[in-house]
């Protein structure tokens, strides 16, 4: 009698653990429907119908800008200040539906935000999940940055915490870099980058060879990795050469795929093959390390 109650305890268990674990699964995404949002009449307002009972209210403001009234039905789920918003994506996966919106926020340099709304299964009320922190240029076309990996539902953006990192723009090599994906579930929006840990080594392999290239058109070996800018202190210094900011782009690289080691032994390595002196190495390991404790990577 034992045994056999012992027996159907493990099989229920096990059948208790298979759904718990199909359920952790998402569906592959599926694009419904997309919107252009830019079409809209200038100084008018518009309620548009996003599909699955969500309407967005647009209202024109000053300049550049317009609020957002987001409607599940006619209940409020939330309010937006934006720049212009752009386009929406309706994106269905199993039975949770989400709507991505993409903003420009404007300015020379910014930025491209999404901002996510999911209704869960269930006809469940709608909720609104949050945004990205933002990229140079204006929002990519949405239909393709859904990525489905490993079971699970990702969004790819664009990470552009070193823009500027001693540089100018446009002299910049680490704009828009590295890539940066967000778990989205029905409930949550979240930075997740160790997933796609292959996707950083790949691209420190990349690198490599562009280091590889620049060695060859080398004619001499600088004093250093940084040298003075437009303005004193060493925020204002700038890259003496593009190896340098090749060097520190693998590095960031190895520290995304969260093989730290890597990363600092390379860089400790390289600089003294390729430069007359270590001058500013510490200083820039803890300028990197700054930007990333902005925010999460």
């Amino acid at each position: 009698m034992k045994r056999g109650i012992l027996f159907l305890t493990i099989i229920l268990l096990a059948a208790f653990w298979n759904f718990k674990t199909e359920a952790q699964v998402a569906p592959p995404p599926r694009l419904v429907a997309q919107g252009d949002l830019e079409k809209l009449v200038q100084g008018k307002e518009e309620t548009i119908e996003a599909g699955g009972g969500v309407f967005f209210k647009i209202s024109p403001q000053e300049m550049f800008r317009q609020n957002m009234i987001i409607f599940d039905k006619k209940i409020k789920v939330v309010g937006l200040e934006g720049g212009r918003f752009i386009a929406y994506a309706r994106i269905e996966s199993g039975p949770t539906i989400y709507w991505i919106i993409g903003e420009y926020t404007g300015g020379a340099h910014c930025c491209g935000v999404y901002h996510f709304l999911s209704r869960p299964e269930g006809g469940q009320p709608v909720r609104y999940l949050g945004k990205t922190t933002g990229h140079n240029g204006g929002p990519l076309p949405l239909g393709g940055l859904c990525i489905y990996h490993q079971g699970q539902l990702y969004f790819k953006d664009l990470d552009n915490r070193f823009d500027y990192f001693h540089a100018s723009h446009a002299d910049s090599r680490l704009v828009n870099f590295p890539p940066r994906f967000y778990h989205l579930t029905s409930a949550s929006l979240k930075v997740s980058n160790l997933p796609f840990k292959e996707v950083y080594l790949r691209k420190v392999s990349q690198v490599e060879e562009e280091i590889s290239k620049n060695l060859t058109l080398r004619r001499v070996k600088p004093p250093a990795l940084l040298k003075s800018g437009f303005a004193p202190g060493f925020m204002m210094m700038e890259f003496t050469d593009p190896l340098g900011q090749l060097l520190i782009k693998r590095t960031i690289l190895y520290l995304y795929a969260r093989q730290d080691q890597e990363a600092w032994q390379t860089l400790e390595r390289d600089v003294p093959k390729y430069y007359q002196t270590t001058d500013w190495l510490k200083e820039l390991g803890k300028d990197i390390l700054e930007h990333l404790s902005a925010a999460p990577y």
